[in-house]
C-alpha cells in the first residue's frame, strides 16, 4: 500500500500549488494562461474555483493517503476521476480548438502520467488484497472481528492441544478477544467454506530498531486436519503477508516447532529463512 500512498501524496501536490497560487495572485496567474479577470466577481470566482477548490482536492488526496485500505482505495478512485476529468477536458479542447500550446500540452502530459500512476497503484492495491477474498474454490478468507470470537475459539484450542500447550482456561479466550478487538495489536484471518470455519491465521505487531520500524509475528496458523494438504494453509499465510504489507510491516517473523516438518517446508517455500539466532523466552506472568 506504500506505493498507493505515494501516488496520492504526489498527486495532491499540483492541486496544492495551483490552488495556493490562485488564492494569492489570481489576476497574474490567470493572465499566464490567457484568462482575463475583468472585474471583482471574476477574481472572486477564480479564487474560489482555481484556489479554494484546488486546495480542497489536494487535502482530500493527502488525507486519504493517511488512512487504511478502504480510504486509500477511495482516494485512488478520486484521483483517477479528478485527473481523468482534467485530461478529458483538454483532449476535447484539442479536438475542437486545436493544439493549446506548450503549456497546455505539458499539463496534458502531466495529467496522463498521473492517470497512469493512479491506475497502476489501483492494480497493485487490488493484487495485494486479493488473497483476502478467495483462497480456493468455495473457500473465503476474511478478516475476523470480535463477533467471530466464539467461532474461532474451538480452532484456537485445537491448535493449542496439537502443539501441547495448555487449554481450557479463560485467559485464552480473553487473549483472543483482545487481539480481535484491537486493530493496533494485530489481525486475525478466518477461512470459511459454506459458513463453516476451517482455519485461521493470527498476526501480532511489534516494533524493531534493527528493521527500522514495524515488524510482526505470524503468531498462529491452523487448518482443520481434514482440510490439510489442499493449499489452505499456504493461502492463509499469503493472505496474512498481504495484511502485514498493507499495515506497513517491514519484517515478518514466525516460530516453527522443530518436529513439524510440513510447516517448516511451507515456510521455507514461502520465503522465510533461518536467521541463525536462538529465540529465548521468559514468562512475566505473576
Amino acid at each position: 500500500m506504500r506505493f498507493a500512498r505515494f501516488v496520492l501524496l504526489a498527486s495532491s501536490l499540483p492541486f496544492a500549488a495551483i490552488g495556493l497560487a490562485f488564492l494569492l495572485a489570481p489576476i497574474e496567474i490567470a493572465a499566464r494562461v490567457g484568462i482575463a479577470l475583468v472585474n471583482a466577481t471574476a477574481e472572486s470566482d477564480a479564487r474560489a474555483v482555481y484556489g479554494g477548490l484546488q486546495l480542497a482536492c489536494a487535502a482530500l488526496l493527502a488525507a486519504s493517503a493517511r488512512g487504511g485500505e478502504m480510504l486509500v482505495r477511495a482516494g485512488l478512485a478520486a484521483q483517477l476521476a479528478l485527473y481523468a476529468g482534467l485530461a478529458g477536458g483538454r483532449l476535447l479542447s484539442l479536438a475542437l480548438a486545436g493544439p493549446p500550446g506548450a503549456l497546455g500540452l505539458g499539463l496534458l502530459a502531466g495529467e496522463g502520467i498521473a492517470l497512469a500512476a493512479g491506475a497502476l497503484a489501483f492494480r497493485r492495491l487490488a493484487r495485494e488484497t486479493r488473497p483476502l477474498h478467495a483462497a480456493a474454490r468455495g473457500v473465503a478468507i476474511e478478516r475476523a472481528s470480535l463477533r467471530d470470537r466464539d467461532e474461532l475459539l474451538p480452532l484456537v484450542e485445537a491448535f493449542q492441544r496439537e502443539e501441547g500447550y495448555a487449554v481450557g482456561d479463560a485467559a485464552l479466550g480473553e487473549a483472543l478477544a483482545r487481539l480481535l478487538g484491537d486493530a493496533g495489536a494485530g489481525r486475525v484471518l478466518i477461512a470459511r467454506e459454506s459458513g463453516r470455519a476451517l482455519g485461521y491465521a493470527a498476526l501480532c505487531y511489534g516494533y524493531s530498531i534493527e528493521f527500522r520500524g514495524r515488524d510482526a509475528f505470524v503468531d498462529e496458523l491452523y487448518v482443520a486436519p481434514e482440510r490439510r494438504g489442499a493449499g489452505l494453509g499456504r493461502a492463509l499465510l499469503r493472505a496474512l503477508e498481504a495484511e502485514a504489507r498493507a499495515s506497513g510491516v517491514l519484517e515478518l517473523h514466525l516460530e516453527v516447532e522443530q518436529h513439524n516438518d510440513a510447516a517448516r517446508k511451507l515456510y521455507l517455500d514461502e520465503g522465510f529463512t533461518a536467521n541463525g539466532r536462538e529465540l529465548l523466552s521468559k514468562s512475566l506472568t505473576p
